[in-house]
């Protein structure tokens, strides 16, 4: 008859385990509570459980006074239990601490499944999705917008006082007149630029003097116009996305709203229009500026003189050359303001929301801009203009 194996160990004075036969038995001693916790650790560490064994056993029939802590050591005990085959199961336990255990062990034993991560291509489909989606609900809001913006607009004729007009010459001074030295500095050197880029191509063909169609043309028609818009986009749409914005996260817009004030003839119809009316004075400002850099660059590179260059300037560029350019700037204006107006409605949240708004606007108002130069161009090609 083959002879059993029997050993006992003592760990620490807090657990006992006792190896008969193909079975290995665990009895914690009691209490089982977290102020013991250090013991009971490092009685596990020290703890070997026997390769041969069939049967784990943790007998709980000493314990007394338990709290979550023998949760915590029944789990430890099962992680030991998985280096061998044998089976495991809990001795001793009353109903209480058998209901205890379960309620809290439960969670512990899910399995915790890592989620499938998406496919590149199903991220990429979804991605487009959320990106239409949020273009389409913010071209509905623009429309309903734009609704609400030339109703009070068109609302001015017959009632003109609709409108906060005390509010019209401060954004007339700080969307115009502020903006003015940057605006002049950025068109004298795109005229610097241009004349300079078209003086060593001009000058290899003895054409010199046409330096002065190349810079009138080039600056009226397109580059005062565009670089204006862009300067007040930067500048006055970013401005009126974070004010309004800012307005609507402390909830000013619904004070006024609650007071009865219609918050587009209050806060929004004064500002597109000062925009709208100041930005072609810009442009005129900008062509002036623009036109003196390229005579600076005629008078020092091809040594054109200054009756010269203006009197092939005053032959060169007509009426509707200065017109076309002044012309769109208006409509150039109405978008940047009512983009940075708008993106200051869409604010919500905190002030994270007024940064990506603000960021928003600009961006939104310089693309716009842009295309709508680009419209007028073919437009003003189809009629000959």
């Amino acid at each position: 008859m083959k002879r059993q194996k029997h050993t006992q160990t003592t760990l620490l004075s807090v657990l006992t385990s006792r190896y008969e036969g193909n079975s290995f038995t665990i009895t914690p001693q009691n209490p089982v509570v977290l102020g013991v916790a250090a013991e009971f650790s490092t009685a596990l560490t020290k703890l070997q459980i026997p390769v041969d064994c069939t049967k784990i056993s943790v007998d709980l029939s000493q314990i007394e006074q338990y709290d979550s802590y023998l949760v915590v050591l029944i789990s430890q005990l099962r992680e030991k239990k998985k280096n061998t085959t044998a089976t495991f199961e809990l001795l001793g336990m009353t109903p209480q601490m058998e209901k205890y255990v379960h309620l809290l062990e439960t969670p512990l034993l899910k399995t915790k499944n890592r989620p499938e991560l998406p496919s590149f291509l199903s991220s990429y489909i979804a991605n487009v999705g959320s990106i239409s989606l949020s273009l389409i609900a913010d071209f509905r809001f623009f429309l309903e917008f734009l609704g609400e913006v030339f109703s009070n607009i068109f609302r001015l004729i017959w009632s003109p006082r609709s409108i906060r007009w005390k509010d019209f010459p401060f954004y007339f001074l700080r969307a115009g007149v502020n903006a003015l030295p940057i605006v002049v500095l950025v068109g004298f050197l795109i005229g610097l630029i241009i004349g300079y880029q078209g003086a060593m191509q001009l000058h290899q063909f003895g054409a010199d003097i046409f330096l002065a169609d190349l810079v009138g043309i080039s600056v009226t028609r397109e580059l005062a116009p565009l670089m204006t818009a862009i300067i007040v986009a930067g500048r006055s749409g970013s401005a009126f996305a974070a004010e309004i914005g800012t307005m609507k996260v402390s909830e000013e817009l619904d004070a006024l709203s609650s007071m009865g004030l219609n918050v587009y003839s209050f806060l929004i119809t004064p500002r597109i229009l000062a925009v709208c009316l100041a930005i072609p004075f810009l442009v005129v400002f900008s062509d002036i500026a623009g036109i003196l850099g390229g005579l600076i660059t005629g008078m020092t590179t091809l040594d054109l003189t200054m009756t010269g260059y203006f009197n092939e300037m005053q032959i060169a560029l007509t009426f509707k050359h200065i017109f076309s350019g002044i012309f769109k700037s208006f409509f150039l204006g109405f978008i940047i303001a009512a983009v940075g107006c708008l993106r200051g409605l869409q604010v919500h949240g905190g002030a994270e929301s007024v940064g990506r708004y603000t960021t928003a606007a600009v961006v939104t108002g310089i693309l716009l801009t842009i295309v709508v130069d680009a419209i007028f161009t073919l437009l003003y090609q189809t009629i000959g203009i």
